[in-house]
């Protein structure tokens, strides 16, 4: 593979990683290197076993004092040796690329070895969905809606109806949240919905969109406007 092909596919693993990360990568390097010298598998403890794939060469954030107009920190790739881990292959390249960049990032933060392998099981819901451009994301008709009615489906213990005031224009949603929000409670309340979703038959029901709301462990938790919106408020 070419250098500036495998660089583009680092960029690519950058650009997933959460922004609650990188906004805390300050005054750091990312190279791209044919292979580790023997000074850089020495310092790592592969100089006679295994194969290097990258590298964290500076001082961890938990150890850093005062840092001002230090010498960048660094992340080198070692792109023949990720190829060569990966047999060649371009999807293979891209995953341990990925795996690579959160580890060396754990590094950068001081993490112990335990602790980053946790955290690199944990970024794959951020990596697994495809990137999408603005325009594809403006395609997006997301509104405040005003709840004016709320019933259980028969049948179903978690599923509600809800009759949505879009601003003139009424709808309605079928939402699982009947077991964190009863029906009585939500009438009034302001949510966000997705106002161009296709429509969609739920248990014998039209559901015209979809609210939205946050996954958590205690269950869906709605996305609401903090001020005061007239329902049918368009959101950018």
């Amino acid at each position: 593979m070419e250098k500036t092909k495998f660089e583009e596919l680092v960029g690519q693993s950058l650009k997933k990683i959460p922004y609650r990360f990188l906004k805390k990568m300050a005054n750091i390097a990312i190279i791209v290197q044919e292979e580790p010298t023997e000074f850089q598998k020495e310092k790592s403890g592969y100089s006679s076993l295994g194969s290097l794939l990258g590298l964290y060469e500076g001082v961890p954030q938990i150890q850093r004092g005062y840092y001002n107009r230090a010498i960048p920190d660094k992340i080198t790739f070692f792109q023949n040796n990720i190829e060569e881990a990966a047999n060649n292959d371009e999807e293979k390249i891209k995953q341990i690329i990925e795996e690579t960049i959160w580890h060396e990032i754990g590094h950068h933060f001081g993490l112990e070895e335990k602790e980053i392998q946790k955290r690199i099981q944990v970024k794959k819901p951020f990596s697994e969905k495809n990137m999408i451009s603005l325009e594809e994301f403006k395609q997006l008709d997301l509104r405040i809606a005003a709840i004016l009615k709320a019933e259980k489906v028969e049948g179903t213990d978690k599923l509600l109806a809800l009759e949505i005031d879009l601003g003139g224009e009424k709808r309605q949603l079928i939402a699982g949240i009947g077991q964190q929000y009863p029906p009585e409670l939500l009438i009034g309340k302001k949510i966000v919905v997705v106002a161009n979703l296709e429509p969609k038959e739920i248990k014998g029901k039209l559901s015209e969109g979809m609210l939205l709301a946050v996954d958590s462990d205690q269950g869906p938790i709605l996305l609401v406007p903090e001020g005061e919106v007239p329902p049918g408020s368009k959101i950018k």
